[in-house]
């Protein structure tokens, strides 16, 4: 399987998982639909690894520390998802309040088990993924307890922490955007019974060079406008490849090739940008109709 078709399997996933929560309304049968799509979708990935293997170090660094945990995260996230909605109070709004703060707390607490880890996965950090997610490191002893699934023999463990770490962001910022929303009055009912719809991004094709793209990302990013800077790259480079329908691949490897242009600046792209807006910003002024020039 090529890493693109690797990366349609999790965009699909993400897109059936939204279908799951938008057709039931209870919240097992939710949880029992997205295991068995993830399932399927962790099957037919296994297979064909077994079956093709890898073609580089970076391919298979990709998969266990990307694909793999992305599908996977969303099994994680509707056993959550399903513990969180059961025990949710359905009447007063401050309780409903209180409740999802202790959530929050219960969130934060999965990633201070790992916070090393979490840091790593956090910033995006790409020094220790061999040792994380090729050979033996996929059986770090460090992490035994971490009860893997019946797949663990097969990904386990770091990059089912990875998945953790994944559903746990996906989970917090429902439960933020939830929690804010009632504190200013609006919402409750409806939600008690029905978590929040994951939505794929995307709907827009990026047309133009992908190291164009590249470039901007990385731009965006160490800006630190996106999230406070605190998502990491890894993370940051799959959504906003998901929003173009583009894969951009490993952020390090990208940053890599843009500093050893020699043709063209290694900020081509940007220039290319500023200078668009600049002559839009003159075309604009060349012509006032108030003042009649």
């Amino acid at each position: 399987m090529e890493k693109e078709e690797m990366i349609l399997v999790v965009e699909r996933v993400a897109k059936a998982v939204a279908g799951v929560y938008g057709r039931e309304s209870m919240p097992l049968a939710q949880m029992r639909g997205v295991v068995l799509l993830v399932r399927e979708a962790l099957a037919e990935l296994r297979a064909a690894v077994l079956e093709q293997g890898f073609r580089s170090v970076e391919e298979e660094i990709h998969f266990f520390k990307v694909v793999w945990p992305g599908v996977y995260s969303w099994q994680v996230y509707a056993a959550d998802r399903f513990a969180v909605d059961v025990r949710r109070p359905v009447d007063e709004r401050e309780k409903v309040i209180g409740y999802l703060r202790e959530e929050l707390n219960y969130v934060q607490k999965i990633f201070l088990r790992s916070p090393v880890q979490f840091a790593y996965f956090r910033q995006g950090m790409e020094g220790l993924d061999g040792a994380y997610f090729l050979g033996e490191g996929k059986r770090d002893v460090a992490l035994e307890g971490l009860g893997v699934d019946a797949d663990g023999q097969f990904a386990a463990p770091w990059s089912y922490l990875w998945a953790k770490f994944m559903a746990g962001e996906r989970l917090r910022d429902e439960l933020l955007a939830e929690l804010a929303g009632l504190e200013i009055g609006i919402g409750l009912g409806d939600r008690s019974v029905t978590p929040a719809v994951p939505v794929r991004v995307g709907g827009m094709r990026w047309t133009g060079e992908k190291v164009n793209l590249i470039e901007l990302a990385h731009s965006l990013f160490v800006s630190g406008q996106i999230e406070n800077g605190k998502v990491g790259i890894t993370e940051f480079f799959e959504r906003m490849g998901r929003c173009f329908e583009i894969d951009l691949g490993i952020p390090k490897r990208g940053f890599d090739d843009l500093s050893s242009r020699k043709r063209l600046s290694r900020t081509h792209f940007l220039e290319v940008l500023q200078e668009g807006l600049n002559k839009k910003f003159d075309d604009a002024d060349a012509f006032d109709p108030v003042k009649g020039r």
